[in-house]
């Protein structure tokens, strides 16, 4: 197996892998396919572990995972229905996705291990999952399961993003007329009370202060931020201070039930998705515990598999940790007790994708007002730190 380099007959480099006996004979047999070889070196792309940095649009890949479910229900075959799609995407990110697929499945390598190829646009769930339907023969419903499970993610994320567009429109805005209050305003006026020579208030004294810190402190505070923000980044790098953080976000009064409920959903969703394909609990946990963006919850959730592996039942492994929900515990209980844990954990994933997107009008119905509320004691402090040093020269005359 060969992992060659070569230019086609438009002089397009081009990448793939190649089964032959030697060097010379990959050559000969890419020439005749009018491929011209650059070099080539033993060991395709899977048996090396290569990978591809590309990452595919979400819409491109639940696009595909829909005509893969029609294609192969209508009895195509697997590397018949790929190149297929090759063709139809040439020229796109999923089109060269697909393209090296293509050639690896002409290889005789497996589809799973093809799409291993490229994690950023199949992550290991995906992966696992068209595993199963190779292994069970049920390809078709795997797909399906992949483009169901792709819309669910895309329209949460569509569902979140329309519920902060006016949160975040007034929040700038708040943000544009304190920042103009401070820079703008606050300047003149203490340039007139410099020419006055007034006393200054307390109120007044911190106004300034403010106004001179963004004025002229500026570098400073972006360069801090910056700097924080970095420092932050990389101190949640180290597992025990990013479960730390995780834990306490999800303690937040407002947002941390909210965060909680997010990860949670992608571990059920995950879970429910991966062991209805055939994935066993272990490996479905193993694979799930990478994919809820939660420091804490993933090591909650490894536990719960170790105990698993000890013969603790799963519903009792998850009552032991709080980050779990009581509803949630019994619902997975009466799941595991009936033989339907695929149907409960799926139950469990659809009540919280009905109560995200609520609770996310609720939070930000409250957010709407604290902001408002805020920006009015902002501007009525500015006009309180105006307003005294006038009175005290009247009261002085």
């Amino acid at each position: 197996m060969f992992r060659y380099r070569a230019y086609n007959a438009t002089g397009q480099i081009i990448q793939g892998a190649i089964e032959a006996d030697s060097v010379i004979i990959a050559e000969n047999r890419l020439r005749a396919s009018g491929i011209w070889l650059l070099d080539a070196r033993e060991g395709s792309a899977v048996e090396t572990g290569e990978t591809h940095d590309i990452a595919v649009k979400r819409g491109d890949l639940i696009n595909f995972f829909v005509q893969m479910t029609l294609l192969l229900r209508a009895g195509i075959p697997i590397p018949n229905a790929i190149d297929r799609l090759a063709n139809d995407t040439e020229g796109t990110r999923l089109g060269t996705v697909l393209g090296t697929v293509r050639d690896q499945l002409t290889l005789g390598v497996q589809l799973h291990q093809s799409l291993a190829m490229f994690p950023r646009s199949f992550p290991p769930q995906v992966v696992a999952i068209v595993h199963a339907g190779e292994v069970s023969g049920h390809l078709p419903e795997s797909f399906e399961g992949l483009s169901s499970y792709y819309e669910w993610l895309d329209r949460l994320i569509g569902e979140i993003r329309q519920a902060l567009i006016y949160p975040l429109m007034v929040t700038g805005a708040a943000f544009a007329l304190v920042l103009l209050l401070f820079t703008f305003i606050v300047p003149r006026f203490v340039s007139l009370l410099t020419d006055l020579s007034l006393g200054v208030p307390l109120v007044t004294r911190i106004t300034i202060w403010i106004s001179n810190l963004l004025l002229h402190g500026w570098p400073f505070i972006i360069g801090g931020g910056v700097a924080a923000w970095f420092g932050l980044k990389m101190l949640l790098r180290v597992p025990r201070y990013a479960r730390v953080f995780d834990r306490a976000l999800m303690k937040l009064p407002i947002f941390g039930p909210l965060i909680a409920m997010f990860a949670l959903s992608r571990f059920t969703q995950n879970l429910a998705m991966l062991y209805r394909s055939g994935i066993t609990l272990l490996r479905g946990l193993e694979i799930c515990k990478k994919l809820v963006g939660n420091q804490a919850l993933e090591q909650a959730i490894e536990e719960v598999r170790t105990a698993v592996t000890e013969g603790t039942h799963f519903s009792k492994s998850l009552a032991k940790h709080d980050i779990f929900p009581p509803t949630v515990v019994t619902m997975i209980s009466t799941g595991e007790t009936s033989g339907t844990l695929d149907v409960a954990l799926q139950s469990v994933a659809d009540y919280y994708n009905k109560i995200i997107p609520r609770r996310i009008k609720v939070v930000f119905a409250i957010f709407d007002p604290v902001i408002m509320l805020s920006l009015i004691a902002v501007v009525g402090f500015v006009a309180m730190a105006v307003v005294l040093p006038i009175l005290q020269l009247w009261n002085a005359r």
